[in-house]
């Protein structure tokens, strides 16, 4: 199955990629709350712009399918210092928000762990708690079931357990039952 991970195009470039054969999109914004994304994007934020880039996620599903637009966000990367959330809480709410966006048009994001990297400009701190994932995989799982998404394509068997990719860790919560 062909995939890409890219910026967010243009349509009429989106339509080239699907001619080429790509079938799932992964448009990649990063993280949802708008002051963020200005800090933690600049590039992203001044050749194309949040408002843009969103767009653009959300018109590329009508040359994919929505189902086959998968954006990632860095899962945690919203508590950075020193700009980020003070709390597990703020930050659950503000990526929640982006995932319900997409969502709500059939668009499923994925997420990627965060874990600040050595020599980089947010490396010299402690990474997101483990509360943080796992309310993070609780929202996820309630709003993909509030909006009766389908299985993402591309990922294998949902289940716990079963993820075939190290970005696909949202995929052994569908169907799961265990935590209420």
């Amino acid at each position: 199955m062909g995939k890409i991970v890219s910026q967010a195009w243009e349509i009429e470039d989106c339509k080239k990629f699907k001619e080429a054969g790509i079938q799932v999109y992964h448009p990649n914004y990063e993280v949802w709350d708008k002051n963020l994304f200005q800090k933690i994007c600049p590039g992203k934020e001044a050749y194309i712009g949040r408002d843009n880039w969103i767009r653009r996620v959300v018109d590329s599903a009508e040359v994919f399918g929505p189902s086959y637009v998968i954006p990632n966000f860095v899962g945690g990367v919203e508590l950075s210092k020193p700009y980020g959330f003070s709390t597990v809480a703020e930050a659950i709410a503000s990526t929640g928000e982006g995932l319900d966006f997409f969502m709500s048009k059939g668009i499923m994001p994925r997420f990627t762990a965060w874990c600040p990297e050595p020599y980089t400009t947010l490396g010299t701190q402690a990474g997101p708690p483990l509360e943080y994932f796992c309310e993070l995989l609780t929202v996820w799982k309630a709003t993909f079931e509030k909006y009766n998404l389908p299985i993402p394509p591309g990922y294998g068997e949902p289940g716990p357990g079963k993820a075939v990719f190290s970005v696909s860790a949202f995929m052994d919560v569908i169907g799961y039952s265990g935590r209420n």
